[in-house]
């Protein structure tokens, strides 16, 4: 599908989407045995749908099969195997789109070695024979992802023995800690201890769950790009979000402190004011979701930006560090990219252009947004972002801006 954004002033109030990365960890507590839980206010994104497609599949004792679709979420694919295997030994863990170009083989290789795993297959489908999960002390390196992680934790709390993991080298840690939380909040058990370059992490034995429910928090993530774009107009107020959440990208607020942006929060609303946006750096090392949104912001400086951590986006749905600085690159940015660091210079106008989502639900909002200040974008590919915020394009419009979407 193709959007075609124009200039607009945005103004008003709008709801955030359900965020999909809190929604897709209660799913997979939803399934660990002797766990009662309920989830209120899901969303309707495709990874979100995933994941209570898998959980849902993994409750069903009668299923026809065990083959797992993972749609196009990493998460699942990392997250669900070791809690699959509480439930079976043999499961097969599929997918499609961007997913079939994600290395998970090697993220689950720590299975194969630590457990004695039968994988086969380099990419998807995945067959996994022989999975057992047992209690124990683990060591695993983190500097890929803390989605494998944040799965062998929630299955080995569901077990009477204490266990361990030491993570190495830990990124994006705030999901991590996340995930303990609300895993506690239903009555597991786990501490994680943060020292400069390890997590260590103490699940101890729990025969018993507490009934609970789970309410899903807005997104911050894709908070983000709404917030991006109501510096750059009238005042947007934005509900749905929890001001003390544990979601990483949460760190945006640090963001508009460095760029001088102008918020407040109100009867639990933010409202974002229009700014005058100063050039800032920031280390978005452990929070490469931001990266996209901070890059919108960046151009609309005056003065130059630098991002740092963008080596965590080269393996994302897209190569987003390609796509950013391509993109970008046809609106008329000054952009470069260095020792894992973006360099962006203020651009004064947004040149019209036709640019690629490159099915990157991340980078067709960023792509968005700029939209929003250049008298035409035509955007290709824009379906992508139903993966996180189906409902994007219409927030947008909701707000008074001036797009139009066809086949």
């Amino acid at each position: 599908m193709i959007a075609t954004i124009r200039k607009s002033e945005l103004n008003g109030i709008v709801e955030i989407c359900p965020s999909k990365s809190y929604e897709q960890r209660a799913w997979a507590m939803s399934t660990l045995p002797r766990m009662e839980i309920s989830i209120n206010g899901t969303g309707s994104s495709s990874d979100a749908c995933a994941s209570k497609r898998i959980a849902d599949k993994i409750k069903n004792t009668h299923r026809p099969d065990n083959v797992f679709d993972c749609g196009e979420s990493a998460l699942c694919a990392r997250m669900f195997p070791p809690i699959i295997a509480l439930h079976t030994d043999n499961f097969t863990i599929d997918g499609h789109g961007s997913l079939m170009n994600r290395n998970i083989r090697t993220d689950l290789e720590f299975y194969e070695k630590n457990f004695g795993w039968e994988i086969s297959g380099n990419g998807l489908p995945i067959d996994i024979g022989n999975a057992k999960i047992t209690p124990g002390h683990f060591q695993i390196d983190g500097s890929r992802t803390s989605q494998v992680t944040t799965g062998l934790m929630l299955a080995l709390s569901a077990f009477n023995d204490n266990s361990t993991i030491r993570v190495v080298n830990p990124s994006s840690t705030g999901y991590i800690l996340m995930t303990a939380a609300m895993a506690n909040d239903a009555g597991a058990k786990i501490n994680v201890l943060q020292n400069s370059n390890t997590l260590e992490i103490k699940i101890n034995g729990n025969d018993s769950y507490l009934k609970t429910e789970l309410n899903v928090e807005g997104d911050w993530s894709n908070a983000a790009f709404v917030i991006a774009a109501g510096m750059r107009t009238d005042d947007i107020k934005i509900s749905g979000l929890k001001s003390e959440s544990l979601q990483p990208d949460r760190a945006i607020i640090e963001a508009l402190y460095l760029c001088n942006a102008k918020f407040e929060w109100a009867n639990d609303n933010l409202i974002i004011h229009k700014s005058d946006i100063q050039g800032f750096e920031f280390d978005a090392s452990n929070y490469p979701d931001l990266i996209p949104p901070l890059c919108a912001i960046a151009l609309h400086a005056n003065s130059k930006s630098k991002i740092f951590g963008t080596n965590r986006l080269i393996g994302k749905e897209s190569n987003r560090l390609e796509a950013i600085v391509t993109e970008l690159g046809k609106l008329g940015a000054n952009i470069t990219c260095t020792d894992n660091c973006l360099t962006i210079q203020p651009c004064t106008k947004i040149t019209s252009s036709t640019v690629d989502s490159h099915n990157d639900h991340r980078i067709a909002m960023m792509l968005a947004i700029l939209g929003l200040s250049s008298d035409a974008i035509v955007l290709n590919g824009c379906e992508c972002v139903n993966k996180s915020y189906p409902n994007f394009f219409d927030t947008l419009k909701q707000l008074g801006a001036n797009i139009t979407i066809a086949p």
